[in-house]
């Protein structure tokens, strides 16, 4: 038995016990127990202030980092299309389209809009 192990079936300072079947996760209140105890915040320690004098020493953001951090959001977008554009089988979705008589060039055209459309949206969002 390890520590968590020992000091989950002792109790951690009053937050009660876990019973053998609870530790084994096939207790449907498991999830109840650990959604109170996710719940548990510790109480505020006040800083007298310091914690805003060192954020107001803090230069602001420049123009120059805001374009920085959104051409690396943009470039990580292109990455991550590259390779999900790596890793689909093109193929097989061109041989069927093919098979099905479905239009080529909607077929790509709507895959190139709703992938653009959900790439603007994220980083609009992001930006946010």
């Amino acid at each position: 038995m390890d520590k968590f192990e020992h000091s989950a079936r002792e109790g951690v300072q009053g937050f009660g016990t876990l019973s053998e079947a609870q530790l084994r996760n096939s207790d449907p209140d498991f999830d109840a127990w650990l959604g109170q105890q996710l719940q548990f915040s510790e109480p505020y320690l006040d800083d007298d202030g310091f914690c805003d004098q060192v954020m107001e020493r803090l230069p602001a953001p420049t123009a120059r980092s805001e374009r920085r951090v959104t051409r690396t959001q943009y470039a990580a977008v292109a990455m991550a299309s590259t390779i999900v554009a790596w890793q689909f089988p093109f193929g097989e979705v061109l041989a069927e389209a093919a098979r099905q008589s479905i239009s080529l060039y909607s077929l790509v055209g709507i895959g190139l809009l709703s992938s653009l459309a959900a790439m603007f949206g994220g980083i609009v969002a992001a930006r946010r």
